[in-house]
């Protein structure tokens, strides 16, 4: 990888991940920075400037006018290279797919050959030394810049990739969840990995904040993860005003929640809609805290946790329904128990629901709209809602829609009126 070196840093230090395309978010966390008087040489950027959101030519402008050290995450480096996808590795078909065709189509048509420059002159990996420690910035891995590295990647693995790096502190963004992992490789030197979290997307978390990192050296090397508040509204705007862009993303940026987990370990898949805080994140680096806290998503009853209530764990709430919304984020499983008919039944699936042939696209998701309100299915409901809106049928067709189920369900109800009507003939003749 092509690395640069920044030499030592010295005085508090911001890193952040995932702008995509936020102009909003970036903008507010410029501000952030200038509030907590950190200069541009001390900001560091984990990749992924362009990407899912409206703005990705103003983002990159921003970021090179800043003139804060960066590198390329996968994002970038696809553009540069004009390869037709994002280069996540997603699997073909998958919904991570479908709206990565979306947005990377979009932000291919949407930055400028100065974008372009400026992406092309970033660097793979940063280096730097910092309260004596050596601090390597990675995207995904120091491996591959796409690997999604997680808090509940194995830790020996992460170790190593220290180890091999020569990196006392490796700091990533790609995963999108901000967290931190004591490791100790060797004998028993305590290396760290932090994800810095990216400040474009909220963090599954059921909240709109987003998150980024500092670091500090007035004692040793000490870090703290850090809320992102921004105008998420209006960046949700730009992008349901471009229906290029997937509408379901642009829901995320005031739910709190992806769309879906298809990429997530079913360790942060569990922690949906838990609320963050970054005294917990801290608290996590410890492996021992980390086992933990992961418990209350598992175990609710009293006494199965020594330590609860000194952990700061309060404001984690969930809402139980019986409809669980992730059933249909993780509908492509049903394969997993018939694989054969499975492949089957999504290839047929995806041929008559997606794309334009003798019906468009719109008018097939709002066929489908229509008929997920007949047969009442709430999970339908919510996908054909939103590939309604992505295919750019707009609020008064879909209500049309509707009615138009719902007359013919009403006619399917009167119609059995008829055999009423006979049967009362045959017994009062």
């Amino acid at each position: 990888m092509n690395e640069r070196n920044l030499g030592t840093l010295t005085g508090p230090v911001l890193i952040f991940g995932g702008a995509y395309s936020n102009f909003d978010a970036l903008q507010s966390l410029r501000a952030e920075a200038d509030r907590l008087g950190i200069p541009a040489t001390n900001v560091i950027c984990c990749g992924d400037t362009p990407g899912y959101c409206a703005e990705p030519r103003e983002s990159l402008d921003l970021m090179e006018e800043w003139g804060c050290p960066a590198i390329a995450g996968n994002v970038e480096t696809n553009l540069v290279n004009g390869t037709d996808d994002c280069g996540c590795g997603f699997g073909d078909g998958s919904r991570c797919d479908m709206f990565a065709k979306l947005w990377y189509t979009y932000a291919s048509k949407n930055v400028s050959e100065r974008n372009l420059g400026y992406m092309a002159g970033l660097p793979d990996v940063l280096r730097f030394e910092y309260a004596g420690k050596k601090v390597m910035v990675v995207h995904g891995s120091p491996e591959h810049q796409s690997e999604f590295v997680w808090r509940s990647t194995d830790a020996d693995k992460k170790a190593q990739w220290c180890a091999d790096a020569g990196a006392d502190v490796i700091v990533g963004g790609h995963c999108g969840l901000p967290f931190a992992e004591f490791l100790s490789p060797g004998a028993g030197n305590k290396s760290l990995w932090l994800n810095a979290g990216v400040i474009g997307m909220p963090a599954n978390d059921g909240t709109p904040q987003t998150w980024f990192l500092t670091l500090d050296d007035a004692d040793g090397l000490d870090f703290n993860f850090h809320r992102l508040n921004y105008d998420h509204r209006a960046a949700k705007a730009k992008m349901i005003d471009d229906r290029r862009l997937p509408v379901s993303y642009a829901a995320t940026l005031t739910t709190g929640i992806w769309d879906n987990t298809e990429i997530m370990p079913p360790a942060e898949e569990k922690r949906e809609g838990f609320s963050l805080d970054s005294a917990t994140l801290k608290a996590e680096s410890d492996p021992a805290t980390y086992n933990l806290s992961m418990l209350p998503a598992f175990a609710p009853h009293e006494g199965t946790r020594p330590g609860k209530q000194a952990l700061p764990l309060n404001n984690l709430k969930k809402m139980n329904q019986y409809s669980d919304p992730k059933d249909l984020k993780s509908f492509g499983k049903i394969a997993e128990w018939q694989e054969e008919m499975g492949e089957k039944f999504f290839d047929y699936y995806s041929t008559v629901t997606e794309g334009d042939s003798a019906l468009t696209a719109r008018e097939k998701a709002l066929i489908a709209l229509a008929v997920s309100h007949a047969i009442q299915c709430s999970y339908c409901i919510d996908a054909y809602t939103t590939n309604s809106l992505q295919s750019g049928a707009d609020e008064e067709q879909m209500m049309e829609a509707v009615h138009v189920a719902a007359a013919v369900k009403a006619g399917t109800t009167l119609i059995y009126a008829r055999q009423m009507q006979r049967q009362v003939d045959k017994v009062t003749m």
